[in-house]
């Protein structure tokens, strides 16, 4: 009798896998751990100096992991820094006569204001001695002495009012060229302070694409592929080498074309490890692609028939057990299930079911869910709040 209920029940069993495998293909589906990886290359043709990592080394951010050298950019800043160094010079000696000039300019003018100075002062001396001269005179009339008519007339007086003209036009005259020489002298003015400028931010430019020969670590993680050696040419944009972080950190599932409208951005998820490590995470849902595309081969059932879907991917924390590349089911959340309570919550049964060999054995157990081999179909089973939820694996 207890054989009979053992087959009863049995079948029962397999009855209750068969629909669940069935409902199973709308809320699991498979996908593969993944992590950024960020692509080391140059904007420029270089050779490799030196690669300091090697495939699979861990590594911080700012760590230098490769240098570079380019002939080129280094005959370019040798060639603009010289035409700097010359402009710079013959600025500094352009200055120099420039201010030589004004200051000999500023000599001569002194020197010939104080000649005109001078000859106006002698005149000015004889004007008055003559007027007095004339003025002792009992022949002449002190109002025609004194005539602004007469002294309008009086060659002398043309002469001084001259040499001041003339001593007015070389103040001004002089003012004027060494205000130009001076302009030539400031920043603005002068041509060659305008060369060193331009020269100076080309060679800032070429120095920073020199700094970018040093390629420095933009996050900490692992190296995950070297593709080049010392010594070796590499073209333009061409991966050097690849770093990634140390654990995944998103899964790329592919749920199938005909179920793939049950799922939405933000929609929780269980990811669990086919290891057997077991591990288990909550992800989210972050994208859904927008085409229809095949599945990889590794995540067919049946690896020779094609199969279509949409690309989902899962974000999951950053600190998990999944291994880069690993394969992992993805299971939605689902109602609570029949099979799930009586498993959770009858021992008897579960002993009845340890004693059919091969029909329900656990497989492994974490604190998040046990999984469990039933008819040899693998089950995951969670419970979240007194809610017990049952999925495929």
């Amino acid at each position: 009798m207890k054989t009979f209920y053992a087959v009863f029940v049995s079948v029962i069993l397999a009855l209750i896998a068969v629909t669940m495998a069935i409902r199973s293909e709308s809320t699991n589906f498979y996908g593969i751990a993944d992590a950024k990886e960020i692509i080391l290359n140059s904007e420029a043709s270089v050779e490799i100096k030196k690669i300091r990592v090697v495939q699979g080394q861990a590594v911080k951010a700012g760590d230098t992991l490769i240098e570079l050298s380019s002939q080129d950019l280094d005959m370019k800043i040798s060639s603009i820094a010289h035409d700097l160094d010359e402009i710079k010079t013959r600025k500094t000696t352009h200055a120099t006569m420039s201010k030589a000039e004004i200051r000999q300019l500023k000599a001569q003018q002194q020197e010939r204001s104080t000649e005109l100075k001078a000859e106006i002062q002698q005149l000015e001396s004889e004007y008055d001695l003559n007027r007095k001269l004339v003025s002792q005179l009992k022949s002449i009339k002190k109002d025609e002495t004194g005539s602004g008519s007469a002294d309008s007339s009086n060659p002398v007086i043309i002469r001084i009012g001259n040499l001041k003209k003339e001593l007015a036009r070389i103040r001004d005259s002089s003012q004027i060229y060494v205000d130009q020489l001076r302009g030539q002298l400031s920043y603005s003015g002068d041509p060659l302070a305008d060369q060193v400028k331009g020269l100076e931010a080309e060679l800032n430019l070429l120095m920073g694409q020199k700094n970018k020969l040093y390629i420095s670590a933009q996050i900490s993680g692992i190296i995950g592929t070297v593709n080049f050696k010392d010594g070796e040419k590499v073209s333009p944009y061409t991966a050097i080498a690849t770093l990634h972080t140390e654990s995944p950190s998103y899964i790329r599932g592919y749920i199938h074309e005909n179920v793939y409208s049950k799922v939405t951005v933000g929609q929780k998820v269980t990811v669990v490890s086919l290891a057997e490590n077991g591990a288990v995470v909550t992800g989210e849902i972050v994208g859904i692609g927008s085409r229809i595309v095949e599945y990889p081969i590794r995540l067919r059932k049946i690896p020779d028939i094609q199969m279509w879907g949409r690309e989902i991917t899962i974000k999951i924390p950053e600190v998990n057990h999944f291994l880069l590349g690993e394969k992992v089911l993805i299971s939605l959340q689902v109602k609570r299930s029949f099979i799930s309570k009586l498993i959770a919550y009858n021992p008897i049964t579960s002993d009845v079911y340890n004693k059919i060999s091969g029909f329900f054995l656990v497989k492994n157990a974490n604190p998040e869910g046990v999984a469990y081999n039933l008819i040899n179909k693998t089950f995951f089973i969670t419970c979240n709040n007194g809610s017990l939820r049952s999925s495929q694996i």
